[in-house]
Formats: C-alpha cells, sequence, structure tokens
C-alpha cells in the first residue's frame, strides 16, 4: 500500500469513527424517546379517557416500541463503524493485517446491512405507493 492509499484510509477511519459516535448519541437519544412514548402512552391508557383517545394512545405506545427497535439497527451500525475504524487505526501503529482485515471485514458489515436497508425500504416504499393507488381506485 502506498502513501496516498494509507493517507485515505486513514482520513476515512476518522469520519467513521465520528459518524459511528454520532449513531451512538442518536441511539441512546431514539431509545430514550422511545421509552418516553411507552410511559406516555401507558399513563394515558390508565386515565380511563374516551375511546378514540384510547386509540391513540396505542399509537403512541406502538410508536414508542417502533423507535426502540430502530435503536437496535443503530446500535449495529455504531457497532461496525467504530470497530472498522479501531481495527484501520490500529493496523496503522502496529502493521498487523489481521487488524486491517478486522477494521474492513466491519466496513463491510456496515455497508452490507445498508444496503439491505435499503432495499427493504424501497420494497416497502412501492407496496405503499401500490396500497394507496388501490384504496384510491376501490373508493371511486
Amino acid at each position: 500500500m502506498n502513501d496516498l492509499q494509507k493517507y485515505y484510509l486513514l482520513e476515512s477511519a476518522k469520519w467513521q469513527k465520528l459518524l459511528g459516535v454520532l449513531m451512538w448519541i442518536c441511539t441512546v437519544f431514539m431509545v430514550l424517546l422511545g421509552l418516553f412514548f411507552v410511559v406516555a402512552g401507558i399513563i394515558g391508557l390508565d386515565m380511563g379517557e374516551e375511546s378514540a383517545l384510547l386509540s391513540s394512545r396505542a399509537g403512541i405506545i406502538v410508536m414508542g416500541v417502533v423507535y426502540i427497535l430502530c435503536s437496535v439497527l443503530y446500535y449495529f451500525f455504531a457497532r461496525y463503524l467504530c470497530r472498522s475504524a479501531r481495527g484501520i487505526k490500529t493496523w496503522n501503529v502496529t502493521g498487523d493485517e489481521a487488524d486491517l482485515t478486522d477494521g474492513l471485514r466491519n466496513s463491510k458489515n456496515f455497508f452490507q446491512i445498508s444496503g439491505i436497508l435499503a432495499i427493504i425500504s424501497l420494497a416497502l416504499i412501492a407496496v405503499c405507493i401500490i396500497a394507496v393507488v388501490i384504496a384510491l381506485i376501490v373508493s371511486l
């Protein structure tokens, strides 16, 4: 590996570390917000309100659970980015190719999960568009 390639690899490791730390912070905020929604929904359900308000409170609980589930994804994204950066930086100090391989493997895992989630998201968007079109046709 020449010096320019090494420079770019180490620069990308810095950005991976920054993004990983930011994702850790987002993960914590998402868990806290999810817990807040769940608790707010439960407190609202215990007040014995009207049925329309009960369904909205149930929606708040569901939204809180979804936030917590999404934070699990963020956890893995942050984990892979930070491990990738650590492996590359360790390789720079030790020169051990196993450290570089570990860093690149974690980078691959990050992009693999990102790609899979992007495909799933696009498929869900397509299904939602089709559902809306069918609902519009049926309602006419």
